[in-house]
């Protein structure tokens, strides 16, 4: 049996040839046109993707990001104890990250958008599972990068272990100045370049590729040291994050088993429970004074048998909250949108009427050629006054109008507006003083005045 499992996993029958892969290993290390190219338009993607938090968008940054390469080969090199490939690697990784830097910190300068999105916050906490993803990604990659056949891990591995999102969140940082969202997205590309290439060291070593320089012992002892403790140093803060995010998850689980409780026994209800685990608190909104009462003599006994005693229990009755500001220009917007829409509806109304009228007064009319000369000459100053009154009547926003007639017969109106108006308002006007002059043919001009203060 355990010969036959010996058989499954055996690596070696598609193993590509040693010269191929050291080839492999030292293209994607080397800095090109072609991939200097790619990386800028990588990481533009990727910023914009983070940017508008799109999750397609940033996967197929990272589907053409060449950055894993340097890494790969710096854990390839300290395998087959190549010095000179592990500093060549060394040197275009550090090219590769201050372009990216550059480029991402750039677009976010010059971006509209300066709040952090889900996509962008979800780079800065990572934890130890970020820590599994990378080793698992990098050994995945190393695996398929010794193959002789064109294998579909690849891709997936780019998208797993996600090396230019944190690059990105890092310009992000910088551009506006929240060194806190930097550093956490610096801390997980550290995390997944370390690991990464570790992983890439581990199965090299599994393959049992032939060196290709020669390392005195003391030598190859130190620099075993070296990479321990930098696996140690960078281990070490992802564990305790994520044992903070462990007992995060623990202490709301126990919370509302205890508001359960709470509520079984006192039969109040709950209509909104606010857990914060960093702060072991809970703040519950009820209706009425004596389900608050009665949840404020449960609450330490309910903690205490949930497992999280001397949790803070805040009890407030409906109403006592501060209004969601976001959620009252929500509803003002849907207002406003909804009283424009029936105002440009009413518009409506009131100009059909009188195009109607106007089509009439056009049969009727000998010829819309000698009809227009004396509609022009009736442009009279008490006419542009009655003009502006009754427009600026169906539309506050209007300023002022001015009115005027050219050789051939067609008049210009002009109407200055305090805001831009709607486009169901502008083309209602515009109807309604083509009614209003007709038969001359009417020019209608918008123009967008500064408010008076």
């Amino acid at each position: 049996m355990v010969k036959r499992l010996g058989h499954w996993f055996d690596l070696r029958p598609d193993q590509a040839d040693p010269e191929d892969i050291d080839e492999a290993m030292r293209s994607g290390s080397r800095v090109k046109g072609t991939n200097l190219w790619v990386l800028m338009f990588a990481i533009l993607i990727a910023s914009v993707g983070l940017n508008v938090n799109s999750t397609a968008v940033i996967i197929g940054a990272m589907l053409i990001s060449p950055l894993m390469g340097p890494i790969v080969g710096m854990g390839y090199a300290a395998a087959v104890a190549d010095l000179g490939l592990i500093r060549l690697a060394a040197s275009r990784l550090g090219v590769f990250v201050l372009l990216s830097l550059c480029t991402s910190t750039l677009y976010f300068l010059v971006s509209p958008l300066d709040q952090p999105g889900s996509e962008l916050l979800a780079r800065t906490q990572p934890t130890l599972w970020d820590v599994l993803i990378a080793a698992f990604g990098g050994a995945a990659g190393m695996v398929a990068a010794t193959r002789r056949n064109f294998s579909n891990i690849v891709p997936g591995v780019a998208i797993a272990t996600a090396l230019m999102p944190p690059l990105c969140t890092v310009g992000f940082g910088i551009a506006t100045r929240r060194w806190d969202l930097a550093g956490g997205a610096l801390y997980l590309f550290v995390i997944n370049g370390v690991f990464i290439a570790a992983a890439t060291l581990a199965v090299a070593r599994l393959l049992k590729l032939q060196p290709l320089g020669q390392i005195e012992a003391a030598t190859r002892t130190r620099h075993r040291w070296i990479i321990g403790l930098i696996l140690v140093a960078v281990l070490g803060p992802s564990v305790w994050l994520g044992y903070r995010l462990v007992q995060g998850e623990l202490f709301q689980r126990a919370a509302r088993e205890a508001i359960r409780a709470m509520e079984s026994a006192s039969g109040a209800a709950v209509f909104n429970a606010q857990i914060d685990p960093a702060h072991r608190r809970v703040v519950l909104t009820v209706v009425g004074k004596e389900a608050e009462e009665r949840l404020l003599k449960l609450a330490p006994t309910a903690t205490a048998a949930a497992g999280v005693p001397g949790t803070h229990v805040l009890v407030r009755r409906a109403g006592d909250e501060l209004p969601d500001l976001g959620q009252l220009r929500r509803e003002f917007n849907e207002e406003m949108s909804r009283l424009l829409s029936s105002r440009v509806q009413e518009l409506e109304r009131r100009v059909q009427p009188l195009e109607a009228a106007a089509s009439a007064a056009s049969a009727a009319s000998a010829a819309s050629a000698a009809a227009s000369a004396p509609a022009a000459a009736q442009l009279t100053p008490e006419l542009r006054q009655r003009l502006e009154a009754e427009l600026r009547a169906l539309s506050p926003a209007i300023a002022g109008v001015e009115a005027a007639v050219l050789p051939s017969g067609r008049v210009v109106v002009v109407v200055s507006t305090q805001r831009p108006l709607e486009r169901g308002l502008s083309e209602a006007l515009r109807r309604w003083i083509e009614v209003r002059l007709a038969p001359a043919e009417v020019d209608w001009v918008e123009r967008l005045t500064a408010r008076k203060r």
